[in-house]
C-alpha cells in the first residue's frame, strides 16, 4: 500500500465543495478537468447537479429518505424505521443526510438522535464520526461533521435502498 501514489485535494468555494482521493494520476486528471473549468477570476462557470442531487434545505425532504425519515415543524429530522434496522453509522449519517450540507456538532447528533432514534451519548457519536472520517464519509472542520461526497453516495447506493425495502 505504501508504494502506491496516492493523492487528495479539497476546493471549498462558499456553500460548494469538492474533495477527491485516490490514485495519483486519477485525481489529478479529474483536479485539471476541474481547473479548466474555473473561470479566469477563479470561479466556477458551469457545475453541473448529479442526478440524485441532496436538497439544500431540511423542510424540503432529500430523493430518496420518504418514509425513512420525517421532519418535525421545527425542521428536526426524526428517524422513523425501527431502531434495530440501523447501526448506529448508519444513524448518524442518516441524520447527517438530511440535514446536508448543514455542518453538525457532536451535541447537536447526540440530541438529533436521541430523540428520533436511541439515546446516543457525545462519546459513542464522536467514535463513529472517526469511523466515517477513516472510511473517508465524513468531513471534519472545526468541530462540526459533514458528509462528503462518498458518504453520501453510500447513503443513496446502499443503505436508503436496503430501507426503501424494509418500509
Amino acid at each position: 500500500m505504501s508504494s502506491e501514489k496516492r493523492l487528495r485535494f479539497r476546493i471549498r468555494k462558499g456553500d460548494f465543495e469538492v474533495e477527491l482521493e485516490g490514485d495519483h494520476e486519477y485525481v489529478r486528471e479529474r483536479f485539471e478537468d476541474l481547473e479548466k473549468s474555473l473561470g479566469p477570476s477563479g470561479s466556477f462557470v458551469a457545475v453541473s447537479p448529479q442526478p440524485s442531487s441532496v436538497s439544500s434545505t431540511p423542510t424540503e425532504q432529500p430523493i430518496g429518505i420518504t418514509g425513512i425519515v420525517e421532519f418535525t415543524q421545527e425542521g428536526k429530522p426524526h428517524l422513523t424505521v425501527p431502531v434495530d434496522t440501523l447501526s448506529a453509522k448508519e444513524a448518524i449519517s442518516l441524520v447527517m443526510f438530511s440535514m446536508h450540507p448543514k455542518p453538525l456538532g457532536d451535541d447537536d447528533l447526540s440530541s438529533l438522535l436521541s430523540s428520533s432514534w436511541k439515546t446516543t451519548g457525545e462519546s459513542i457519536v464522536r467514535a463513529r464520526i472517526s469511523e466515517l472520517r477513516r472510511e473517508g464519509k465524513v468531513i471534519t472542520e472545526r468541530g462540526n461533521y459533514v458528509l462528503s461526497g462518498a458518504g453520501v453516495q453510500w447513503i443513496q447506493n446502499e443503505i436508503l435502498p436496503r430501507l426503501q425495502k424494509i418500509t
